[in-house]
Formats: C-alpha cells, structure tokens, sequence
C-alpha cells in the first residue's frame, strides 16, 4: 500500500496540521481522484501537490469553516484541470490530423500477433536500436501503459521531456518501419 506521509513530515519529521490532513483524508481524496482521471499515477500526483499546497497556504480554518471540503474542491479542480487539457490536446491533434498518444494505452501483443515472426523481429530490432530514453519512454508509455509523469519518474527528466521522448520515438519507428506496415498490410 502507499505511503500517506504528507511532504511536510517527510521534510521535517516533525508532524503538522497537513500531516494529519494526509491521513485522515488522503486515501478517499486519492480515490476521489483516481476515479475521476481514470489513473492512479496522475491521481496520485495530484493529491501529493494538494498537501504541498495546503502547507504552502493552508486554509482559514475560522468558523463554519469545512476542511473536508476544501480539500476535495482543490483535488477536483485540479483533476478537472487535467481533462481539460487532455481534451484540448487531444482536439487540437485531431485537427491536424496527428496523435501523439493514444485514447486509451496499447495492449501488450495488441498487433505483435497479427504479424508475421519476420515482422515481429524487425519491430523488436527497430526498437532495440532507439536511443535508450527514446527507448525506455515508448516502451513504459505502450507496454507498460504509463503516463508521462510516471516515465518523467524513471527516466529521469519533466514530463514534457518524456513526452518528446515519446514521441520522436514513435516518429522514428513509423518511419523505419513503413515498410514492415505495409507488407503487413497495417495501414
């Protein structure tokens, strides 16, 4: 299970309001999110900014004031903020009639196993040959269904960094591999 340990007691180990707040709330607020997004790495990412920013400027606990609620409209609009952007950036690819990513990540052997061995080698060979970033992001991005803050963490780097890495390794593999496409008859 994940840690709930809130920024601030990892920094100073000395508990704080948002301390308490990170267990007390975080699994609910993380599942809150989580079922927003659809994935619990960018869940995960948005609840831990939370707590920065509730130890940042905490909220004016006065009277009739709801923690609680606080809270969850944060995580909420930051998630909302998340969609949006992901349907902006999805529509303006669209337009141009380009995907950097896809709707929903590729299965493992999604189309390895409707080629041929012959096809599967060069795909691997192809692969094998990108840049080791390049590499590692297509690989943690199509098999292992990552997003991009989640490869940014393994890779090393933003997570803009890793989508360029994904990217122009995909822009590599369509290129080299056009012609395996087309024998296969993929396009």
């Amino acid at each position: 299970m994940r840690s709930t340990k809130s920024p601030a007691l990892a920094l100073t180990e000395t508990p704080t309001p948002v301390d308490e707040w990170a267990v007390r709330y975080g699994d609910e607020l993380e599942r809150h999110v989580t079922h927003m997004l659809g994935q619990s790495e960018e869940a995960r990412d948005i609840v831990q900014e939370l707590w920065v920013t509730a130890l940042r400027s905490p909220p004016d606990l006065g009277d009739g004031s709801n923690l609680r609620a606080w809270l969850y409209r944060i995580a909420t609009r930051r998630a909302l903020d998340v969609i949006s952007g992901r349907r902006r950036r999805h529509s303006l690819l669209r337009a141009r009639g380009t995907e950097l990513e896809p709707e929903t990540p590729a299965q493992p052997g999604d189309t390895l196993g409707k080629i041929s061995e012959a096809s599967v080698q060069a795909v691997r060979a192809r692969v094998a040959a990108l840049p080791s970033r390049q590499r590692d992001a297509v690989w943690l991005r199509w098999i292992e269904g990552k997003d991009y803050a989640a490869i940014a963490r393994r890779v090393g780097g933003t997570e803009e960094a890793a989508r360029a890495n994904v990217y122009q390794g995909l822009k590599k593999l369509r290129r080299e591999l056009a012609e395996v496409w087309r024998q296969e008859d993929l396009r």
